[in-house]
C-alpha cells in the first residue's frame, strides 16, 4: 500500500461565521492511498479549536509514511490499530488514513461502506444546509440560494438573533436546528426559549461554554419548567470519546464527527455507546469537501439528523462522491465512500 499525501486550500463561496470565528479558506491534507491499482482518500481539516494545523498533520503524516508504504490492506480493523500505534494521540490523521483505508478497502470488495455493514437507508435522515452568522440581508440572501430545503441548520450567537430566527421562519417552513458554538450565556439561552418554541427549532446544539456543564444542568431545568423538549446536543463539549460520559449528564445528544472519533472503523462503536447512554446521535460537518462528507455518509443510516453540505459552501470542484438533492442524500455506484479524486 502506498500513501500520498497533499496540502489543499478550499476556497469558500460566501465567508462563514459562526460565534467563534469566521473563515473564507479552509485548509486540509487529503490522504491517498493505493493498492493493486484501487485509490481510497481520506480528509483532514484543520480546526484552531481543537488545536490541528495543516502543518503539524502533514508532518505527522509524512513521518510515518514509509510503515505506511509497507502495509498490505487487508482487514480494515486490524489496520486501525496497526495504524493507532504509529499516529498516537491525534484523532484527526488517524480519521483521514482510516477513512482512506476503508474507502480502499470497499472499493477492493466493489461495494460501499454502507452496505458491507449491512446498514439501511430506508429511515436514514435527511442533511442540513448550514447559514453562517450575518447581516439579516445576508443570511436572507443565503436561503434564497438554496430554497425548499428540507431542513436548514442557522449558525446564531449574537445580539439580534431573534430577528434572524424571525426574519428566516418568514422566509421558509422548514424545520431549523440551531447551532450556537458555546456562544450563549445561561441567561441568554433562557431567554431564547419562548423564541425558539415560537419559530420551529427542532434541534439546539452547544448553547453555551463547551465547559460550562453546571450552567447546562440549569439550562436544562429552565427547558423543562417552560415545557420545551427541544434536544439540545454538544458538540464542543466533547474532543475526545472518554468525554461523552460526562456530556450524557446533561445533554442529550450528540454531534459525532469522524475527526473526533478517530476514523469511520471505531464509529460505530462510539455510536452504539452514544445509544446505550440513551442519546441522539447526529453527524454535522460544514466545511469538509466531498471527500469528509461522503465518509460520513456511510454513517448517516445509522444517525437521527445529518449535516453533511460542506461540499455545497466550496468554492471548487473537489472530486466526487455523495450529492444532496434538497437535503436528499444521493450515493454513487460505486465502492468504499464513493470518492473519486485526483491528486493533479
Amino acid at each position: 500500500m502506498r500513501m500520498r499525501l497533499k496540502r489543499v486550500d478550499f476556497p469558500l463561496k460566501h465567508v462563514f461565521a459562526n460565534s467563534r470565528r469566521e473563515v473564507n479558506v479552509v485548509r486540509a491534507v487529503i490522504v491517498e492511498l493505493k493498492q493493486d491499482d484501487l485509490c481510497g482518500y481520506g480528509e483532514a481539516c484543520e480546526d484552531a479549536f481543537y488545536g490541528t494545523t495543516v502543518e503539524d498533520m502533514y508532518a505527522r503524516l509524512d513521518k510515518c509514511r514509509e510503515k505506511l508504504d509497507h502495509y498490505a490492506l487487508a482487514d480494515p480493523i486490524a489496520f486501525w490499530q496497526f495504524m493507532r500505534t504509529i499516529l498516537a494521540d491525534n484523532p484527526f490523521v488517524q480519521s483521514a488514513v482510516d477513512c482512506a483505508a476503508c474507502d480502499l478497502w470497499g472499493k477492493m470488495k466493489n461495494r460501499p461502506l454502507w452496505k458491507i455493514w449491512g446498514l439501511s437507508r430506508v429511515n436514514q435522515p435527511f442533511s442540513s444546509y448550514s447559514i453562517g452568522l450575518d447581516s439579516l440581508e445576508r443570511m436572507a440572501d443565503r436561503i434564497a440560494e438554496v430554497p425548499d430545503w428540507h431542513i436548514y441548520r442557522i449558525k446564531l450567537g449574537c445580539r439580534y438573533d431573534i430577528e434572524i430566527l424571525r426574519m428566516m421562519r418568514e422566509k421558509t417552513s422548514a424545520p431549523f436546528h440551531v447551532d450556537v458554538n458555546g456562544g450563549w450565556t445561561l441567561q441568554k439561552a433562557v431567554e431564547m426559549i419562548e423564541p425558539m418554541k415560537e419559530f420551529g427549532v427542532q434541534l439546539l446544539e452547544q448553547p453555551l461554554n463547551a465547559f460550562d456543564f453546571e450552567g447546562m444542568a440549569a439550562l436544562k431545568q429552565e427547558m423543562k419548567k417552560k415545557h420545551c423538549s427541544i434536544p439540545v446536543f454538544a458538540d464542543e463539549s466533547w474532543k475526545t470519546v472518554k468525554d461523552i460520559e460526562k456530556c450524557a449528564e446533561v445533554f442529550d445528544g450528540i454531534n459525532i464527527k469522524l475527526s473526533k472519533c478517530a476514523g469511520l472503523t471505531p464509529v460505530r462503536d462510539v455510536i452504539a455507546r452514544v445509544r446505550e447512554l440513551g442519546l441522539k446521535a447526529a453527524c454535522a460537518n460544514t466545511t469538509e469537501s466531498v471527500i469528509g462528507a461522503s465518509a460520513a455518509a456511510q454513517i448517516t443510516p445509522l444517525l437521527d439528523y445529518a449535516g453533511l453540505d460542506g461540499p455545497l459552501h466550496i468554492d471548487k470542484k473537489v472530486g466526487s462522491g455523495i450529492r444532496l438533492d434538497k437535503g436528499r442524500i444521493l450515493y454513487p455506484d460505486e465502492g468504499g465512500c464513493c470518492v473519486r479524486y485526483s491528486f493533479r
